[in-house]
C-alpha cells in the first residue's frame, strides 16, 4: 500500500491514542497506519508497535509536540499521507480522502470557526493530506521551527500572508473531513455526512473523556 494516515501524541495526550486508533479501525479496516511518538510511555509505545504499521520516535519537542507536524509528514516514506490529531473522532470511512492529493499541493479543510472571531481567512490543520512532500510543506516546517509562531495553524497563516503564491496550492477539503466543535456549540452547525468531528480545546478534551470513552481501558 502506498497511503497511510498518521497521528502522534506526547505523554500529555497518550490517554488519546486507542481510542483513536479504535475509531479509525473500526471505518477503515485495512488502512496503514502510522504513529509517531512524541515522548510516551513506555507501555503506550509497545502498544502502538503492536498496532500500527509504522511507529516513529522523536525527542520530545522543547515547546510542544504539534510543532512535529510537518516533520512527520515529511519524514512518510508512502507517496500519500493524511496527518489526523489525536483528538479527531473518526465516524465514518475516510479513505477516499486521498482521492484529493494531489503533487505539489497540501490539502486542508477552512477554520470555520475563525469567522467568528477574525476577518482573515484560515485553514484549519488538525487534518493534513499530502502527495509526497511539496515547497509548500517544507517551508511550513521551517517557519515551525523558528518557534516563533503559537501553533501549527498560526505558522501556515502566518507563512501564506508571507507568501501569496502559496495560496494556490492548498487544495480546500470538504469541510465534512473536519467538523470543528465550534461549528457544533457555537455555531450550530451539524451534518450527518460529517466523517470527522475535531475536539478542540479544553472543553473537546473534556468531551472525549466525559462522553465518548465508553472503556476505561483507553485510559490506561
Amino acid at each position: 500500500m502506498n497511503k497511510t494516515f498518521i497521528t502522534g501524541v506526547d505523554q500529555n495526550y497518550e490517554w488519546l491514542l486507542k481510542w483513536w486508533v479504535r475509531n479509525l479501525r473500526k471505518h477503515n479496516k485495512d488502512v496503514h497506519l502510522t504513529i509517531c511518538d512524541f515522548g510516551i510511555s513506555k507501555d503506550i509505545l509497545n502498544w502502538a508497535k503492536s498496532n500500527a504499521e509504522v511507529v516513529k520516535s522523536y525527542n520530545p519537542h522543547p515547546k510542544c509536540a504539534w510543532y512535529y507536524k510537518t516533520q512527520s509528514l515529511l519524514d512518510s516514506k508512502y507517496e500519500f499521507s493524511c496527518w489526523i490529531d489525536s483528538d479527531c473522532e473518526i465516524l465514518k470511512p475516510i479513505e477516499d480522502i486521498f482521492d484529493y492529493a494531489k503533487k505539489d499541493f497540501i490539502g486542508l479543510t477552512e477554520d470555520i470557526g475563525k469567522r467568528i472571531t477574525e476577518k482573515d481567512y484560515w485553514w484549519a490543520t488538525g487534518v493534513i493530506l499530502i502527495k509526497n512532500s511539496s515547497n509548500i510543506l517544507q517551508d511550513w516546517d521551517k517557519q515551525l521551527k523558528k518557534l516563533t509562531d503559537r501553533g501549527d495553524q498560526e505558522a501556515l497563516h502566518y507563512l501564506l500572508n508571507q507568501n501569496p503564491q502559496y495560496k494556490s496550492l492548498i487544495t480546500s477539503l470538504p469541510i465534512e473531513y473536519q467538523w470543528l466543535r465550534l461549528q457544533l456549540e457555537l455555531m450550530q452547525q451539524d451534518s450527518p455526512d460529517k466523517k470527522i468531528v475535531h475536539w478542540t480545546g479544553s472543553r473537546g478534551k473534556s468531551h472525549i473523556r466525559n462522553n465518548l470513552m465508553i472503556s476505561s481501558d483507553y485510559f490506561k
